[in-house]
């Protein structure tokens, strides 16, 4: 390999896994990472460390690999190279504990899936209830708090599908709040909503960012990663090629792949 190339795969890494100015401890460590789907490479030894406290915002185009990587941090996605740790810990397939770290780590996807039989404080008190053993009654002043949180108490009595697409993913916020995670990963979660009711979804993360929550979140909501992200990430096949602070990433991209990515999506 030619020392120019060695240098700028070096630099690159050194990008990815630089730390915010706090010096935090490590919340998720990913080292070289791959995976692939049979034959096709999905993620190629991506290196990226998130601190704790630390927002992050991964985006790129369709395909690049953001959602498989995020999966893999609690192991929805089992990774075949490289290592991941959470909060010191290694996850893996077929790890023993790992129902402990995934509690550490919650996770909003880009459908709600709530269960539709059952009313959103049902939903919001499932896991607690079961997993946990906690009494029904201290679940659901759990569940109130976090619905407070995300701003729609009213709705606690009232069933998935008499609730807005943006009163649903809120309410999957708040299931996830509930098990009280030291990590949020947010998989695209304004996707599949109506232009409307975004706002209210970037409202509540933008409240648990300020609250100092350590977040992980694959979006194109590029003014909520120029408000709340510490850093932007830029994946694209399966790589991450920049990671920068939003000042420098909007303003100053050094990647020609970066540069088309963003005048598609902010033009």
């Amino acid at each position: 390999m030619g020392g120019a190339m060695a240098s700028k795969i070096t630099n690159l890494k050194t990008n990815a896994i630089q730390l915010h100015a706090t010096e935090a401890p490590i919340a998720v460590q990913i080292d070289d990472v791959s995976k692939w789907y049979g034959s096709f490479q999905v993620l190629r030894d991506v290196n990226l460390e998130v601190a704790v406290g630390e927002r992050i915002v991964v985006c790129g185009p369709s395909g690049s690999g953001k959602s498989t990587l995020i999966r893999c941090v609690n192991q929805l996605e089992t990774h075949e190279k490289g290592k991941i740790l959470v909060n010191g810990t290694e996850v893996r397939a077929g790890m023993r504990g790992l129902a402990e770290v995934r509690r550490d780590v919650g996770m909003v996807f880009q459908q709600f899936n709530l269960f539709p039989h059952l009313t959103v404080i049902e939903n919001c008190t499932l896991a607690l209830v079961h997993a946990r053993k906690t009494p029904r009654r201290a679940a659901e002043e759990v569940a109130m708090k976090n619905l407070e949180r995300v701003r729609i108490p009213e709705q606690a009595r009232k069933y998935p599908r008499q609730l807005s697409g943006g009163q649903q993913q809120r309410v999957a916020i708040a299931r996830a709040l509930c098990m009280k995670p030291k990590i949020m990963l947010f998989d695209e979660p304004t996707s599949a909503l109506d232009p409307e009711m975004i706002k209210e979804v970037l409202d509540v993360m933008t409240s648990l960012a300020r609250d100092g929550m350590t977040m992980i979140c694959v979006t194109h909501e590029m003014g909520f990663a120029r408000e709340i992200a510490d850093r932007v990430v830029f994946m694209d096949r399966g790589e991450i090629v920049e990671c920068a602070a939003p000042a420098h990433f909007f303003s100053h991209p050094e990647h020609e792949r970066t540069k088309k990515f963003l005048g598609q999506l902010l033009r």
